[in-house]
């Protein structure tokens, strides 16, 4: 008997070691704020949803977002986000219900999100406690630019400090694998000659280093329950993973798998991979889901998603009865640098006040006014600029002056603006042999902007 119990022992701590070093951890970003940009506090509460649904622990999820678009004055469903939209008499799923947010508001900062990453308690916040048996699974949408990628506040997460916090977890043994999607213009930036093979990081990104990524679910098909939104839903690329994740055996399909259908069905911009892909056969549950059986009891969110999914999608697809859901996703697609007029110009539409003409013709002016900044300052990389043949960032300290320079001086960057940030690296990287010469820029730069 007590031989049986030592071996009935030894097999609990097998298990039990088993389900340690399986133990999976999430970080989930949104970037932004403003009701225009609705969609990535969208994409990220509906991410937080899936992990959760799939059994990671609450406290192994770790949410920044500003956490301000459920709550605002424009929201027709306060307190409530949609990622998808649904027909008059469909209720959607609201995925902000039970969607726990960590770090909001001016807490929500680069910093806080190397931090977070790193361990550093402090953030004041949750922070990683994974460790060489762990799954660790990243998150991030938002606004993006050459080598950098956008916050609500507190400046922006550049390529190289990104890079240096995966080092820093690879080092400290913070991870056995790790998986990063980026959702964000130009995000295949953060990867390209940047991001070390043996590290044991796969990484997806919405674009490649050069282009836009694309919001979706935008008017007319930004609809819930006959109701419009007046905000893109979702981005195309995370609407595209989330969804297939939501329908997903986690533990059989891989993250190749995935990889393929979302590159298929994201047909505005080029979804790539990067880092190690040499375990892209494993299942998307091993960063996705936490130790749980298929068959346990799921919570009362899926629940009433798994009542709604077959009605909610035969009235989803009321919306054009001859094209498949993938193509009014692609169709109702629009430019992440162009949302923002995009929204202006519904309001106009839906509600022709002067207070509303007024805001859009403001942001007419906002980006004439850009678009003469970047001319006059960096006439000789327009050219560049406009065909995308600009380089990659390496001069990241360069970089970092000019657009401080442009915040000081100029005015905050915006998704707009952003677009010209190709110019700050090609004048950057131009100047290579002559770092003094970053301060004639500066100048440059500044005399510019004291005229406006």
């Amino acid at each position: 008997m007590y031989k049986k119990y030592l071996a009935l022992s030894a097999m609990a701590a097998v298990a039990q070691a088993e389900n340690a070093a399986s133990d999976h951890w999430a970080v989930i970003v949104a970037g932004s704020n403003g009701f225009y940009n609705y969609r990535h506090q969208a994409d990220t509460c509906h991410a937080y949803q899936v992990m959760k649904k799939n059994g990671i622990p609450e406290d192994q999820i770790i949410h920044l977002s500003y956490d301000d678009v459920a709550k605002s004055g424009s929201n027709p469903f306060p307190g409530k986000l949609f990622n998808k939209p649904t027909a008059a008499g469909t209720p959607g799923v609201d995925v902000n219900e039970g969607c726990k947010i960590d770090y909001s508001g001016s807490k929500t900062t680069a910093a806080n999100v190397l931090k977070v990453l790193k361990g550093d308690t402090s953030a004041g916040g949750p922070v990683l406690k994974s460790n060489e048996n762990s799954k660790v699974f990243f998150y991030f949408a938002d606004h993006g630019a050459p080598g950098l990628i956008a916050m609500p506040t507190g400046g922006y997460l550049y390529a190289d400090k990104f890079h240096e916090a995966l080092k820093f977890m690879n080092t400290n043994k913070m991870y056995k694998e790790m998986t990063v999607y980026i959702e964000a213009c130009e995000s295949g930036s953060m990867f390209e000659n940047i991001l070390e093979d043996n590290l044991n990081i796969y990484a997806v990104s919405a674009a490649n280093s050069h282009e836009s990524s694309w919001g979706t679910y935008c008017s007319p098909n930004d609809k819930v329950d006959g109701k419009s939104i007046g905000s893109c839903l979702g981005d195309l690329f995370s609407v595209n993973w989330l969804e297939d994740s939501d329908k997903a055996k986690m533990d059989k399909e891989t993250l190749q798998t995935q990889y393929n259908t979302v590159k298929t069905e994201t047909s505005k911009s080029h979804v790539l991979q990067w880092g190690q892909l040499t375990f892209t056969d494993e299942p998307i549950g091993d960063f996705q889901s936490g130790n749980v059986d298929e068959a346990e009891e799921k919570s009362d969110f899926w629940a009433m998603l798994k009542k709604h999914s077959k009605k909610a999608f035969k009235d989803i697809m009321q919306f054009d009865k001859h094209r498949p859901s993938t193509h009014i996703k692609n169709e109702f697609a629009v430019d992440s640098r162009d949302i923002k007029l995009h929204y202006l110009y519904n309001k106009v539409m839906s509600d022709s006040s002067a207070e509303n003409h007024k805001a859009l013709q403001e942001e007419l002016d906002h980006r004439m006014k850009v678009d003469s900044i970047f001319a006059e300052a960096f006439p000789l990389h327009m050219e560049a600029v406009k065909n995308n043949t600009t380089p990659l960032p390496t001069e990241f300290d360069c970089y970092r002056k000019l657009i401080a320079t442009y915040e000081d001086k100029c005015e905050r960057m915006d998704d707009y603006s952003l677009k010209y940030m190709k110019a700050f690296v090609a004048e950057c990287e131009g100047m290579k042999s002559f770092p003094a010469a970053i301060e004639e820029s500066i100048a440059r730069l500044e005399g510019v902007c004291s005229k406006q």
